[in-house]
């Protein structure tokens, strides 16, 4: 299952981190699963070493380092 990270999803992951995740580790597999019930028929697929959840980690982790 493919996905593309949209900028709108990115900040809906974001939004997530820092919401829950402002300090200590990130559980990104909890991350994931709140995403996925946050934006109806999303479907990250069940691999979460894809390239597109890696990007999307990427690009939030980018996001907090910058205090977004």
């Amino acid at each position: 299952m493919t996905f593309e990270v949209t900028d709108e999803l990115v900040e809906a992951a974001y939004e997530i981190v820092d919401g829950w995740y402002q300090t200590g580790q990130i559980d990104w597999e909890d991350v994931w699963d709140r995403l996925e019930r946050q934006i109806d028929d999303l479907d990250l697929g069940t691999d979460l070493g894809s390239p597109e959840l890696k990007e999307l980690k990427r690009r939030v982790l980018k996001m907090r380092k910058e205090g977004q």
